[in-house]
């Protein structure tokens, strides 16, 4: 990052005309509604229009990619999140763009994965669901969606040490009705989107793949309790810029936004909106849990055998 006397002219202007974020996810999903609110709260802090433009397509790559196209200049904002920053690089062979040409700004929202199963089904417990996999190689099915969810479904099935027949999915919401209708045993899914199913009776909640407890299922156990230490599977979702932004454009960007998560009000409705926790920590913190991400993904796509092209 350069800092010269005109780098922080530039700074001291900064923003002096609308900046634009860029949603790699189409309308209407958390991470959309999420970053128009934040949006919303950001323009009153700037004192500038703050734009919101949706470019979904290719596991959030194109929208990532479209962001980076435009000048270092701290005027495009991309949302990002584990797909763009990890598991791409590891899967998507002649990735339009490298992971480091992202400087992670702000760490909003952060979401745990749950394992759920249909209400009707003979699981009870994650310990049920290992023991009926051990007895049938394969037999038990486990819908997932994303290269995410697929790593964590793998991690998963290689600490209890069994294979499940994974099936793949576009979205969450396809997942969830093939497990409420019946035609797959078991979905690993965003809690925020299980939370309400569970409520109403048509799924049930194995196990929370969290370090702790989350309080919209504050009753299920998580994988570390039954038997797995260690194991958890959250998504990231924060904002970036790209790097080689002027340092003091940076800095004054990130303060700003670091202010605008300071508001109790607009923390209360992300996590409303989310489902997620909230966290709002600053370029220095995030930088480090998407470096200590990466080495924990690629270590694992090693030991399942699927060795990053």
């Amino acid at each position: 990052f350069a800092s010269t006397p005109a780098a922080a002219a530039e700074a001291d202007a900064y923003p002096s005309r609308p900046v634009r974020f860029i949603v790699p996810i189409g309308p209407g999903s958390s991470g959309d509604t999420m970053t128009r609110t934040f949006a919303e709260y950001l323009r009153k802090t700037a004192g500038q229009a703050i734009l919101v433009e949706n470019r979904p397509g290719a596991e959030l790559s194109l929208g990532t990619q479209v962001a980076l196209n435009e000048p270092a200049d701290g005027y495009t904002v991309v949302l990002i999140s584990p797909s763009a920053t990890v598991i791409n690089p590891l899967f998507v062979k002649d990735l339009p763009y490298r992971p480091q040409d992202l400087y992670p700004v702000l760490n909003v929202t952060r979401h745990v994965a749950v394992l759920v199963a249909s209400a009707a089904s003979p699981y009870k417990t994650l310990g049920d669901v290992v023991e009926a996999a051990k007895r049938d190689k394969g037999g038990v099915s486990l819908g997932t969606y994303g290269n995410t969810y697929r790593l964590g479904a793998l991690d998963l099935a290689r600490r209890a040490g069994v294979d499940f027949n994974q099936v793949p999915y576009k979205g969450a919401a396809q997942a969830v009705a093939d497990v409420v209708g019946g035609s797959v045993d078991l979905a690993l899914i965003d809690i925020a989107g299980a939370a309400p199913l569970v409520a109403s009776g048509k799924i049930r909640a194995l196990a929370v793949a969290g370090d702790r407890r989350h309080p919209l299922l504050p009753d299920v156990a998580t994988v570390q309790e039954a038997g797995y230490p260690g194991y958890s599977l959250y998504v990231f979702i924060g904002f970036a810029i790209r790097a080689g932004t002027p340092a003091p454009v940076a800095s004054k960007l990130e303060d700003m936004m670091l202010r605008v998560m300071d508001d109790p009000a607009l923390r209360a409705q992300l996590a409303q909106q989310s489902g997620g926790e909230v966290v709002g920590t600053g370029s220095k913190a995030f930088a480090e849990l998407i470096r200590a991400e990466g080495v924990r993904y690629a270590d694992l796509a090693r030991q399942i055998g699927a060795v990053p092209r």
